[in-house]
Formats: C-alpha cells, sequence, structure tokens
C-alpha cells in the first residue's frame, strides 16, 4: 500500500505534470510534431483529478516551466537573469490553468456524464484561451508566443477557420479536444481499474474526431476553391546575416556596407520592383550616418528601384525603430515607426521608477514607440511593415490590414539569439496572421527565415537560415482580396471565451461551497 502511494505521487505530482510540459515543447520548432499538442495536455488533466488550488497550481506550473523553458531558453544569448525571470513569470500561467481546469472538473463533475464531459471541456477551453489573451497582452505589453493554437502552424489545413477566430479559436479547439480523449481514456481507465461497466458509447471520442474532421473539411474546401491567379509583385529580400556582436560595431561598417552592397547588387539582375533590407540593416541611423546614406544612393542609382530598411530613426533626443521607403530620385517618401516594443530589448519597463533595471537589459537606453499604423504605397500597391515581433501580435497586425493593404511586410533581426530554433518558433507564430487576414506576408530578416507566405499561411520561398543571400520570387496577391471576418470585428470569439469563462467563474465562485 505504501509503495502504491509513493507511485501515485511520483506519477500525479510529478511526471504527468512534466510529461504535458515535453509533449507541448514537441509540437514547436525544432520538432515541429503538431499532432502532438491534441494529446499533449492529457497528462495534466489526470494529474489534476481531485486536486485542491494550491495542488493544482503547482502542478500546472511545473508543466509550465518544462514548457516555456524548452521553448524560450534561447533567451539566455541576451540574458541569463532575464531568461530565468521570464521562464518563472510564464509558468505562473500554467500554473493558473491548472487551477482551473481542476476547478471547473470538479464543477462539472467531469466522468458523470456525456454533457458534464462537454461543458468542463468548453469551460476548461474558455479559460484556457482567456489566460492566453491575458499573457499576450499584459504586464509590459504581454508575450503572445507560443500559444496553443500556434501548435498546428504547420498544418496549414486544420487551421483556415482563424480567418474567423483568430489563433484563439485554434487554442480553444486544441484544449476541448484535450478534455474530450481525457474523458474517454479515464472511461476505460475506470472500466479497467474499478469495474465501472461501460454502458454507453464513446461521445466524447466522436465529438472529438467531428471537430477536427470539420476542421479539416472547411480547409480543404477554403485551399481548393479559392480563386487562384491574381496580380503579382516582384520582390528581392536581402538577408545580411549579420552577428548581433558586429551590427553596431564601428569597426565593422564597412563588412556591413560591403555585405549589403554586394547582396543587392546580385539581386538587381532580376529586375525587382522592390529591394527589401532587414530590421535596423544600415550600420548607423540612416538619416544621419554618412557611410549608410552612401550606400542607400549606390543601391538607388545602380538598380532605379525603390527600397524598403529597416534603421533607426531620431527625433531629437527620441530614438524609434523604424523602416524607411526610399524611392529613386525622391529619397525618403514614408516613415514606419514601431508601435510595439520588447520590453527588455527596446525599452525597460518602470526604468523612471527603477533606474537600475537598465542594467539587466542588453540595451543602452531605450527606444519610443510610435503612434501611427502607417500605409506605404508603391505604384498602386498598399502594403503595411511590422518589425521584429510585431508579426505575432494578432490585433496590432489586424489594424494594418484593416487599411486595405494589399499585403505586408516584416523586417526582423532574430541574429540575438545565434543559431537558436527561436527564428523558426518566430516565423510559426507569424503564419497565422496570413491566414487570420487572408493577406500575403512577406519577411525579411537578417539571419532568421527570410520568406513568403501566401494567405493561407503556407510558405511559398524561403532562404535557409544562418546564411547570406537574397530571395528573388514574385509575390503572387490574391485574385479576390477580402477583409476576413477576423479583421473586420476582430476578437469576437475570444471576447465571447472571456465572458463565458468570466460568468463561469462567478457563478460557481458563489457556490463553492456545494462543490467537493
Amino acid at each position: 500500500m505504501l509503495r502504491q502511494e509513493r507511485l501515485n505521487v511520483l506519477l500525479f505530482r510529478w511526471l504527468f505534470p512534466l510529461a504535458t510540459g515535453f509533449l507541448l515543447v514537441l509540437c514547436f520548432p525544432p520538432f515541429d510534431s503538431a499532432q502532438t499538442a491534441w494529446l499533449a495536455l492529457i497528462p495534466l488533466l489526470f494529474a489534476l483529478e481531485d486536486c485542491r488550488a494550491g495542488e493544482a497550481f503547482r502542478r500546472g506550473y511545473i508543466a509550465g516551466l518544462v514548457f516555456f523553458g524548452g521553448t524560450v531558453w534561447w533567451i539566455i544569448h541576451v540574458s541569463l537573469p532575464g531568461m530565468i525571470a521570464l521562464v518563472a513569470f510564464l509558468a505562473l500561467y500554467f500554473g493558473v490553468g491548472g487551477m482551473w481546469l481542476a476547478f471547473i472538473s470538479r464543477a462539472c463533475k467531469a466522468g458523470a456524464s456525456v454533457f458534464r464531459n462537454l461543458l468542463f471541456a468548453v469551460l476548461g477551453a474558455a479559460g484556457w484561451v482567456t489566460l492566453e489573451w491575458i499573457r499576450g497582452h499584459f504586464i509590459f505589453g504581454g508575450f503572445p508566443w507560443n500559444y496553443l493554437g500556434a501548435s498546428q502552424s504547420s498544418f496549414a489545413v486544420l487551421i483556415q477557420y482563424a480567418e474567423y477566430t483568430g489563433i484563439y479559436g485554434v487554442s480553444a479547439a486544441v484544449c476541448v479536444v484535450n478534455v474530450l480523449f481525457y474523458a474517454t481514456v479515464r472511461r476505460f481507465r475506470d472500466h479497467v481499474t474499478r469495474q465501472i461497466p461501460l454502458r454507453r458509447l464513446s461521445w466524447e471520442f466522436y465529438i472529438a474526431a467531428l471537430l477536427l474532421c470539420a476542421a479539416f473539411i472547411y480547409g480543404m474546401r477554403g485551399l481548393r476553391d479559392t480563386p487562384r491567379g491574381g496580380q503579382q509583385f516582384r520582390l528581392a529580400l536581402v538577408q545580411g546575416n549579420i552577428p548581433q556582436s558586429l551590427k553596431f560595431d564601428p569597426n565593422e561598417k564597412a563588412l556591413i556596407i560591403e555585405r549589403y552592397g554586394s547582396l543587392t547588387k546580385a539581386a538587381l539582375a532580376a529586375h525587382p520592383e522592390l529591394v527589401v533590407w532587414p530590421e535596423t540593416a544600415t550600420p548607423g541611423a540612416l538619416l544621419y550616418d554618412k557611410e549608410s546614406i552612401a550606400l542607400v544612393r549606390q543601391v538607388l542609382s545602380e538598380g532605379h528601384v525603390p527600397l524598403l530598411t529597416g534603421s533607426f530613426d531620431l527625433r531629437g533626443n527620441d530614438a524609434y525603430n523604424a523602416a524607411f521607403l526610399i524611392k529613386p530620385g525622391k529619397g525618403v517618401q514614408t516613415i514606419y515607426r514601431k508601435l510595439h516594443l520588447v520590453p527588455f530589448g527596446e525599452y525597460v519597463p518602470l526604468r523612471k521608477i527603477f533606474p537600475f533595471m537598465k542594467w539587466l537589459t542588453p540595451i543602452g537606453d531605450s527606444l519610443e514607440r510610435g503612434q501611427d499604423y502607417t500605409v506605404f504605397e508603391l505604384d498602386g500597391w498598399h502594403f503595411a511593415t511590422v518589425i521584429c515581433f510585431e508579426d505575432t501580435v494578432p490585433e496590432l497586425y489586424r489594424h494594418f490590414v484593416k487599411r486595405d493593404v494589399d499585403f505586408v511586410v516584416n523586417l526582423t533581426n532574430d541574429a540575438w539569439f545565434k543559431n537558436s530554433p527561436a527564428a523558426e518558433m518566430h516565423l510559426a507564430n507569424a503564419r497565422f496572421r496570413a491566414v487570420e487576414t487572408r493577406r500575403p506576408l512577406v519577411r525579411c530578416t537578417n539571419n532568421g527565415i527570410t520568406c513568403v507566405v501566401d494567405e493561407f499561411g503556407v510558405i511559398q520561398s524561403r532562404l535557409e537560415p544562418f546564411t547570406s543571400g537574397t530571395l528573388t520570387c514574385t509575390l503572387r496577391l490574391p485574385a479576390a482580396p477580402r477583409q476576413t471576418f477576423y479583421v473586420q470585428h476582430g476578437d469576437v470569439f475570444l471576447a465571447g471565451c472571456v465572458v463565458v469563462s468570466g460568468l463561469a467563474f462567478a457563478f460557481l465562485f458563489s457556490r463553492r461551497d456545494k462543490i467537493r
């Protein structure tokens, strides 16, 4: 008996939460086992059976430590204390998620009937999605990275309904299916271990399978029936592959200028309509650095083609991470200043209250955030530019597309994280923006994943990461562009999840004395 108790403690307190964390890590790059996500929460759900709040939080927190430790470890290349603090903080959301799932399981009397299991699945998913939204929007601007739904980025046929629900709908589906599969396994476990007879079909399993089939059929119809053959736009994307340690070293200016000059000259042979350089490509602030100005003038004079490049923009004492559109003979036409800054990477939160915090980051001082959703115009085309991790922020991205752009360009620099999976994870999260908005996404990176993603989230062409080169490609625009439900109305599905989980919590908490 004592040995059995010790085994149960080992399994339910440690191994099952650890298993969920490891399984979720496998869903994301470099492993990309998208199918694993549909089963990954099952061990944690077993671990949460009959748990009170404190123990449920602890078990969820363990799963969160493993998951975030395995998916954001690469921040160690920027700051070891920052990485440890971030993982410890983000795991809190899994701890609260564990509390929510355990509470809802008891309140719904999960296992008593099909209806109660379905109610548990719906309310559990609503709460999980609400926590993802909170993680992505609050506390220093949020961290919308590797939501549960993002695990399905490589499984394009299953995520097409995100044009209605956003990525949150995919997260909810993954959570619901996990709970329903858990209910199915639980019935068979109880039949084997407690001799509880199986008096009905496993409707939970069939409902989960039906949800997956419905998503698959909708995706197949969209991929098959959407008109093809829209207008085309020729691009040259330059990937400099400049190590972060060299990017702003005055002694390496010549190397950077030569690299971008030679790569761009080679790309001009394909006669692109637009040349694109990545985030902070120039070795100095574009409008104030002589060498950078000379490089841009050389490119414009040789190719007679517009250039879109990332650089710093200085306005008095303020500095911005910006994108510049420069046209031959006309100079700088449009500037976009980044709206969503990365905490501790581009600005120091609470720096005026706690000045010492700047010593915990790799930046000397904070950048300022822009104010406008800028739209670029080029020969009748309209496009938006997002910088760095802005292509992981659904709401911000949606506001750009709502301004009737034809496509979106992302300029980014993943060199901070060296040869880690960070670049692939960044792309996995960004692919959802194309599906949500039905606009192609062009990504030009310093050393990450330079590529073109079509309006279905499918990668059409790409460069190998961690290499220098150019991607000359033809961007095929949608034949019948339209604004999706998500672009027009935003996170309606998410709002429903927040309302449902909030009302459920308020109602059930008021009856907590009756919940055993």
